[in-house]
């Protein structure tokens, strides 16, 4: 366990009278009979989430989308939001920038912004997010069964190839790092809804801290266990020419979401998602085997290591 899940589960993991409490992507309260409020809330830090050199338009745009794309993991639709955010000055050009990039990403996702808070502090933004989701088509984590085929939206790598281009550890093309980059400001969650209406998936979780480690949530919550074909998973040019399948499997920052499905809606969902120009990819099965497994673009096993985003660890 993570000491971040180790916090959470000491500390703040309580009995709730909720329907779903800590644990899930959003919190879930009951709104009418027939649907729950979703609430998130993220906090993005300076020198943890982001650098110091991040536009500040693309950073009210980032602040934003990685809490849509927690609603989405529930199967929800964003509704409102509420920003709280820490900055070291009366920067004015800054915050025109952030609050232009966060009222665009407001537009394109369906949010109002509807209260927050300002402090002077080490920059930091904190936003909480309430949307609206069906409860008979509540996604959880818990809700894997065993054989699900697992399913992967967009594109995933580019975000943590895009850290390290700016990090300078690695050298693309003018074209490849300027895409990789853009993934990492500027993620464009999902919207599930056109294909999740038919209630064809099972779970659901965002893409945040890297494939082997948000799926392995999916897999604590849900007592199962899986296999990843990396020859299968939705990964740029470079990844694959390079096999550093390393940046999708632990990258994290993609913003995408894991859901399960059962296989025998596989073909259907390439269907509906093909007519909706919704880009989504088969790239493994759920288990029941000892541990998780990952194999090459060759079939053959490979080592999964402990990476992945973690707080708390230098």
């Amino acid at each position: 366990m993570s000491v971040e899940a180790d916090i959470i589960n000491r500390f703040f993991k309580k009995k709730t009278s909720a329907p779903l409490g800590i644990g899930d992507d959003a919190a879930l309260i009951n709104k009418n009979t027939k649907e729950y409020w979703a609430l998130s809330q993220d906090t993005l830090n300076v020198n943890t989430h982001f650098l110091p050199s991040t536009p500040a338009l693309d950073l009210g745009w980032k602040a934003l989308a990685v809490n849509v794309s927690d609603i989405y993991a529930m199967g929800g639709q964003p509704k409102y939001a509420l920003v709280s955010i820490a900055i070291n000055k009366h920067n004015i050009p800054w915050l025109e920038d952030f609050s232009r990039g966060l009222h665009q990403c407001a537009k394109k996702y369906g949010v109002e912004i509807i209260g927050g808070d300002t402090t002077r502090g080490q920059t930091s933004i904190s936003i909480t997010i309430i949307g609206s989701v069906e409860k008979k088509k509540v996604l959880k984590r818990s809700g894997a069964k065993l054989h699900d085929d697992i399913w992967i939206t967009g594109q995933i790598g580019l975000a943590a190839l895009g850290l390290d281009c700016l990090k300078k550890k690695i050298t693309l093309s003018e074209a490849a790092a300027k895409l990789a980059i853009k993934c990492l400001y500027k993620p464009s969650p999902t919207d599930i809804q056109s294909l999740q209406k038919y209630q064809l998936f099972h779970s659901a979780i965002d893409i945040s801290d890297g494939v082997i480690a948000d799926l392995s949530h999916i897999l604590t919550s849900s007592n199962l266990s899986a296999n990843i074909f990396c020859a299968q998973l939705p990964v740029s040019a470079w990844i694959k020419k390079e096999k550093a399948f390393d940046y999708a499997l632990y990258g994290g920052d993609d913003y995408q979401l894991l859901l399960t499905a059962s296989a025998k809606n596989r073909n259907r969902i390439k269907k509906l998602a093909a007519q909706k120009r919704l880009k989504i990819t088969h790239v493994g099965q759920v288990t029941n085997e000892k541990k998780m497994m990952v194999f090459d673009p060759n079939g053959k096993p490979m080592k999964i290591v402990n990476k992945g985003f973690k707080h708390f660890v230098k």
